[in-house]
Formats: structure tokens, sequence, C-alpha cells
């Protein structure tokens, strides 16, 4: 599994407000001292349970004894792994903290990510689309493109020319929970044009993409 970066993950803690998280969850919080103090809902709270300290940006509930930032926030409320919950909030600029002073806009902004390919497509289109993905996913990603630069291949027209792209992981959060039909059919098709492994990880996980192209750019398979 491909790490991610401990920067991306310290301005995730530093630039998303728990504040802004918790009252997006539709959470009323009031003001006590320099901590704020609102109903925990993750238990049959009647008094006002769930302590945040803006200061620090963390969040804890007294009642469950848990707590932490705001990637915890999205891992206990929407019951997803930890890269998950780092997808989800890297997906959404608009989680950054507001300005002080600023209100902040109360909208659901911890939301499932679209899905990369579209299910019904040919197996070609599907592979077409899945390398799409991979390549865009290489371009947003400053570890893989410092991977490149080590190696001198890091020149746009080569990136772009062959489609180079990076396997982390993320596909798999992106498509519908295997458990759905929907979610094992798609998994099924990837694994079949060699994109995912019968254990249901990607094959290529954690890999710079190198599509093998034709004439005419058409993908015909990766490695």
């Amino acid at each position: 599994m491909a790490r991610i970066p401990t920067t991306e993950l310290e301005q995730l803690k530093t630039n998303i407000s728990v504040t802004r998280l918790i009252e997006a969850a539709g959470i009323v919080l009031k003001k006590s001292g320099k901590d704020q103090l609102g109903l925990c809902p993750f238990h049959a709270d009647g008094e006002p349970s769930l302590i945040v300290t803006p200061a620090k940006n963390l969040w804890h509930c007294f009642s469950c004894q848990i707590g932490g930032g705001p990637i915890d926030w999205v891992m206990k409320l929407r019951g997803v792994s930890f890269r998950h919950a780092v997808e989800l909030l890297k997906s959404d600029s608009s989680l950054a903290a507001s300005p002080a002073g600023e209100s902040p806009v109360k909208r659901s902004i911890v939301r499932s990510l679209p899905p990369p390919v579209v299910f019904d497509a040919d197996d070609q289109d599907l592979l077409n689309q899945t390398v799409d993905y991979y390549h865009q996913t290489l371009l947003n990603s400053p570890e893989a493109l410092a991977y490149l630069k080590q190696r001198g291949l890091d020149h746009p027209d080569l990136i772009s020319r062959f489609k180079l792209g990076y396997a982390n992981r993320s596909l798999g959060l992106r498509l519908p929970a295997k458990q759905n039909q929907t979610g094992e059919q798609i998994r099924s098709r990837l694994q079949k044009i060699g994109l995912y492994r019968e254990s249901g990880h990607e094959h290529l996980n954690g890999s710079l993409i190198i599509p093998v192209l034709d004439a005419s750019g058409k993908v015909l398979s990766t490695c």
C-alpha cells in the first residue's frame, strides 16, 4: 500500500476545521470558555458531552471516550477507513477552515467520492477510463511526481504522451462497496481486464503505471 505523505496528513489536520465538519453534520455547538459543546451523535446523549477545542482543532466525547482531529471525525461519522477518510477530505477544497469571524456554511461536505469509471462501459472503455484515472492521480500526487523527477522522467510531454499513471489504492474507494451488487460486478470486470486481483485489491497497487498504447492511443494493457 502506498504510504500517504506525512506533509499531506499534517496539512489536513491543520487546514480542515473540526468545528466546521461537526456543524456540517447538523450538530449545534455552543461556546463554553475556550471550548465548544454539543450533543455527541455516537451515543444517546442527553447532556452535551462532545467537546471541541478550536485552538487545537480537536474533538472529544467524554462518554464514548473517543476523539481526535478531522480525519478521526470522518472515520467515525462515516464508518470508513483512515485512507478513505483522507481521500474524502482531500477531494473537497471547501473543507478548508473559514477565516476568523466568518460563519461556516452548513452543507453536506463529507460526501461519497464519484466513481472514476462508467459501470456499463465496454471492456476497452473501462480500461481507458481506469488508465485516465491513474494518470490524473499521478498528476495530483507530489509523491509520484517527485519519484519521476528522481529518475529524469518528469517532462510534461513524456508524462502526457505515454499517459503515465499512479495506482495508490484510491480506485477501490471510488467504487460502490463490494458487498453491493454493482460494486461486485465492476470489480469482477476490472479483474477480467487485469486491473484487479481475486483478493479484491488493485493489481498494480502502489505502482507507477505505464500503459501500452497502440498507434491511435488506445490502451492495450498496463504494466
